[in-house]
């Protein structure tokens, strides 16, 4: 069984450049009736990459929504199987608008997997997370899509509130660990 990742994609360049991969996304994932049914609805990233005249990749995914702020910033937000699909994004950001950069923040809450490709920290400062609560009150369900992201003092802010002053961070987080209160740092890599 596949983990879903949910992830919030932004991608960062010339309005020109965005516009136009703004205007293909859309049309790519437009309803079709002559398109084949997917699990992954019309926003199926093979139809994406079909249109887009690329490799096709393992692309088990779907895009949930696409907006463009008219300037600098497209954002796309996609439920994918078994991790973020950075290849795909890459191909499609380097032939579409190659003077553009993406990052990404990923979750598989089910799995505790929290990751981003912001090494440096440019748009995405999330340091940890904390899975969303599931109806009853408890955590950590594959049910909960969308998790709480802090910073570092965000974090500390949080758990010092809970477990007093004083205190180091690893400290703080071993005592949330203790109280079965999830918290998962968030993995920056290349």
């Amino acid at each position: 069984m596949a983990n879903y990742c949910y992830t919030n994609l932004y991608v960062y360049g010339p309005q020109e450049e965005l516009a136009n991969l703004f205007k293909k996304l859309k049309r790519w994932t437009r309803k079709d009736e002559r398109k084949p049914k997917t699990a992954f609805g019309c926003g199926w990233l093979s139809f994406i990459a079909e249109g887009a005249g690329i490799q096709a990749f393992d692309l088990r995914a779907g895009v949930e929504k696409i907006q463009f702020d008219g300037k600098g910033q497209l954002f796309i937000k996609y439920i994918s199987a078994d991790g973020p699909q950075p290849a795909f994004w890459e191909a499609l950001v380097r032939k579409f608008a190659p003077r553009s950069w993406f990052c990404y923040l990923a979750e598989e809450s089910c799995t505790g997997l929290y990751i981003t490709n912001d090494k440096l920290k440019r748009k995405i400062t999330a340091d940890y997370a904390i899975p969303g609560r599931c109806a009853d009150g408890s955590y950590t369900s594959s049910l909960v899509r969308r998790s709480t992201f802090y910073s570092e003092g965000a974090m500390r802010e949080l758990l010092v509130s809970k477990y007093g002053t004083g205190k180091a961070m690893a400290e703080l987080l071993e005592l949330a660990k203790k109280d079965n209160l999830p918290v998962y740092k968030v993995k920056r890599v290349d």
